[in-house]
């Protein structure tokens, strides 16, 4: 590896740890190294040494990691050397400013060992223009974040290397998300077995169930808000980078990423709505819903999924109906029927939204003409992460959006239930809630009304 060795890095760290182990990475791979603890302390080794990329923390005494790369953007001398943040930050006001002073990319704390050789790698290897060349406006981008006005300069291809360096580091949390829930569904498992065979030991047991969940409920939070950091500019960039590349290819696998990271974004957001369904999240038991406006603004935001499996939805929730739910829980429940049945149906099939009075019950219906469920995935359907139908490889149903369902309706004294004749034959979710004094009667649903 002939061309690796000849390759050298300057590192700026102000931990000698963090930079030995920097360091031990590099050498095994045959890159020539050397440390300097400061930014000060760089600009003097700079003065009589050539360096092929810089690799600089960001929070260090004195002079900072972003003053010190606009600096170097500055110097006519070392402006074209590729920089490289290795940092603890990764809160997007942190990737956007390091963008902003024209950073390459981002390496984020705790270094992998296989991470920092191909981020490295990719620079090694790189045919782009010096960085002195990316001034042209075309390449510019102006965007505003927190009611604050960014512009980035860098080239399409760095902003591409960074965000799938953040899309990396999202998808490795997301499989440590699902390892960590794979691990605590069979731990809780075991633990409704050992409260099944030991009653005389029940009270004790319900404690530490209670324990395990809250545990569970917290690390689920954290990892959550630890994907939805390297989300943010993904989600915000990629369109862009979407809509700007004329390669044939590449727009082919940008287009996959938007896709992935939408998806992704959508199951973080899931993820923690179901963490934080509890009885503390109630502000008002007492408050109500307009069910018929709720149902046409989810429809409406679902219309071009519709349009494109050629979905007719029958509409027949009365204007001005309402049940005893907050809005934002009432949206919730809404959005995942109204998905669920999408997601399931099959091309040109029917949506039809009903909401009735059964007794002293109202019912809310959601009944699509999809693929069923047979007698076994009606018991299991609500369940955390089930998916009825396994052969879905895209990614996009994740198990949630029912679970999500049961949880609320339960916490405001509600149940619901599916019903399917069987694989093929369509299925029926509906919600039974308690009736309520403050709500008018609402009449039956009637021969018209239709969306879609």
């Amino acid at each position: 590896m002939t061309e690796s060795r000849k390759f050298r890095v300057l590192i700026v760290e102000d931990s000698k740890t963090q930079a030995d182990i920097i360091r031990h990475y590099l050498t095994q791979e045959g890159y020539e190294t050397e440390w300097v603890d400061s930014p000060a302390s760089a600009f003097e080794v700079l003065d009589h040494t050539f360096f092929d990329l810089i690799l600089t923390d960001i929070v260090m005494p004195g002079m900072d990691g972003y003053t010190f790369c606009h600096m170097l953007r500055k110097d006519p001398r070392f402006s074209t050397i590729p920089i490289i943040f290795v940092t603890q930050l990764s809160d997007p006001a942190d990737i956007i400013r390091g963008l902003c002073c024209g950073a390459n990319n981002f390496i984020i704390k705790p270094v992998r060992r296989d991470q920092l050789i191909r981020e490295i790698s990719l620079i090694a290897k790189s045919k782009a223009p010096p960085l002195t060349a990316r001034s042209v406006d075309s390449d510019r981008i102006s965007f505003i974040y927190e009611g604050h006005e960014y512009s980035i300069s860098s080239s399409r291809e760095d902003l591409l290397r960074i965000l799938m360096s953040i899309y990396q580091t999202a998808a490795l949390k997301n499989s440590e998300l699902e390892q960590t829930t794979r691990e605590l569904n069979e731990f809780t498992s075991h633990l409704e077995e050992l409260v099944e065979e030991r009653t005389q030991a029940l009270s004790v047991t319900n404690e530490i169930v209670e324990h395990l969940l809250m545990q569970r409920t917290d690390l689920i939070t954290r990892i959550g808000h630890d994907l939805k950091t390297p989300l943010t500019p993904l989600y915000a960039f990629l369109p862009y980078l979407f809509q700007k590349e004329t390669d044939d290819e590449k727009k082919e696998i940008l287009s996959l990423l938007v896709k992935d990271v939408t998806v992704l974004k959508h199951l973080v957001e899931r993820i923690l709505k179901l963490s934080h369904i509890t009885l503390d999240s109630f502000s008002d038991m007492k408050t109500s819903a307009d069910i018929h406006l709720i149902s046409l603004e989810v429809l409406g935001n679902h219309s071009y999924l519709l349009d494109q499996k050629g979905i007719t939805v029958k509409n027949y929730v009365r204007p001005r109906t309402c049940i005893r739910m907050s809005h934002f829980h009432a949206m919730t429940v809404m959005e995942n029927l109204i998905s669920n049945a999408i997601m399931y149906n099959k091309d040109n099939g029917t949506i039809t939204l009903t909401c009735e009075y059964e007794g002293k019950k109202q019912v809310l219906c959601v009944e699509d003409t999809g693929i069923g469920l047979t007698k076994d995935q009606t018991g299991r359907v609500f369940d955390d992460f089930y998916k009825a139908d396994e052969s879905r490889h895209d990614h996009s149903a994740h198990g949630l959006g029912l679970a999500i369902v049961r949880r609320i309706i339960a916490l405001y004294g509600g149940t619901v239930s599916v019903k399917s004749p069987g694989t093929g034959c369509g299925s029926t979710f509906q919600v039974f809630l308690p009736d309520t004094n403050t709500m008018s009667e609402n009449p039956s649903p009637h021969e018209g009304g239709f969306h879609g």
